[in-house]
């Protein structure tokens, strides 16, 4: 009956590619290279790639008094080393031109620019300070209807619908939007309530 051994540790395949192995060890590794060819294929791999980078690292390296003479070459770098500055100048240009934009917007430009005066209006006119009404529809009025209405009482949509569906509707002055508010309790099925503001 043949007896199946165990396959070496990848430790002592090293120690043994290395000559660092025992006679014993030694003895175990080759009989279970001969039996094993998976094995052997990895011995003679391990052993070409030790011929090639094993033997240029000793020779390349730098040994104790190598590695003293580094760590003064370093030690002596970092005393007498100015740090430099770590930002390059474009950096230190667009920050600049930052600061000085957010200078403008913040500060100078409030002090130039006119205050006081609206800067902006809604398109149908500041119609807010008049009298008004707000109004709620029918929801079977329809556009035309409703556009109809507005037309013969005078009136002009401020703003709506809200989301309860109501309008608020301007008037030129007091007597139009009484008028008008009389014309939409009479409208027939177009107006279902009136508020005066």
């Amino acid at each position: 009956m043949a007896t199946h051994q165990p396959r070496p540790s990848d430790e002592d395949l090293l120690d043994y590619i290395a000559g660092r192995s025992s006679p014993e060890q030694t003895q175990e590794i080759e009989a279970a290279a001969k039996a094993d060819d998976e094995l052997a294929a990895d011995i003679a791999l391990m052993q070409a790639a030790r011929g090639v980078l094993g033997e240029t690292t000793q020779e390349n390296a730098p040994g104790a008094l190598g590695w003293a003479r580094l760590e003064r070459q370093i030690d002596a770098e970092g005393k007498t080393a100015t740090v430099a500055s770590t930002r390059p100048v474009w950096q230190i240009a667009a920050a600049s031109a930052v600061a000085a934009i957010a200078l403008w917007q913040f500060v100078a430009a409030p002090l130039v620019m006119p205050g006081g005066e609206a800067r902006y209006e809604t398109a149908t006119g500041n119609t807010a300070d008049g009298p008004a009404l707000t109004v709620a529809f029918t929801a079977s009025a329809t556009e035309s209807e409703i556009r109809a209405l507005l037309i013969e009482t005078g009136g002009q949509i401020i703003s709506g619908p809200s989301a309860l569906g109501l309008w608020r509707i301007g008037f030129a002055d007091d007597a139009a939007r009484d008028a008008a508010t009389e014309r939409f309790s009479q409208s027939g099925g177009i107006v279902e309530s009136t508020q005066a503001d």
